[in-house]
C-alpha cells in the first residue's frame, strides 16, 4: 500500500508540474502579444514596451520546458521570468495610459491582456513559491 500511495503523489506532482508548464506557455503567448504595440502605437514610447514585451514573451517559453522537463533551476527561472512579467506589464500599462500611445481602442485590448497575463504569471508564482510538497517519509523495514 505504501508503494502505491507513493507513486500517486508521485503522479500528482508530476501533473502539477505539466500544468504549470502549460500555463507558462499560455502566458509567454499572451504576453507575446504585446508586441503589437510596435505596430499599434503612436510613438516610440510604445513601440519600446512592445519589443520587450516580445523579449518576455519569448522568455517564457524556455521556463516553460524547463518546468516540464523537471529541470532542477526551473522554479528560480519561472519564478524570475514571471515576476518580470508581472512588473513589467503593470509599469507599461501605467505608462501607457499616461503618454497616451494607444488609440482607445487597442488600448482597451492592452488592458485586458495585461489582466489576463499578470492573472496567470501572478498564479505561477504563487504555485512555484508554496511550500514544496513533500513525499512521506518512509517507515524503516523492521516496522510493518
Amino acid at each position: 500500500m505504501g508503494r502505491e500511495m507513493e507513486t500517486s503523489r508521485h503522479r500528482r506532482i508530476g501533473q502539477r508540474w505539466a500544468l504549470l508548464a502549460v500555463l507558462e506557455f499560455v502566458a509567454g503567448g499572451v504576453v507575446l502579444g504585446g508586441a503589437a504595440l510596435v505596430y499599434f502605437s503612436t510613438d516610440s514610447t510604445g513601440m519600446s514596451l512592445g519589443i520587450v514585451h516580445a523579449i518576455l514573451g519569448l522568455m517564457a517559453y524556455p521556463a516553460g520546458y524547463l518546468l516540464s522537463s523537471g529541470n532542477a533551476r526551473a522554479r528560480t527561472i519561472t519564478v524570475g521570468v514571471d515576476a518580470a512579467i508581472v512588473a513589467f506589464s503593470t509599469s507599461s500599462e501605467v505608462i501607457l495610459s499616461n503618454t497616451s500611445s494607444l488609440p482607445s481602442g487597442p488600448f482597451a485590448d492592452s488592458v485586458i491582456g495585461t489582466a489576463v497575463a499578470v492573472l496567470i504569471a501572478a498564479l505561477i508564482v504563487y504555485q512555484l513559491m508554496r511550500a514544496r510538497p513533500q513525499l512521506p517519509a518512509e517507515r524503516p523495514s523492521s516496522v510493518k
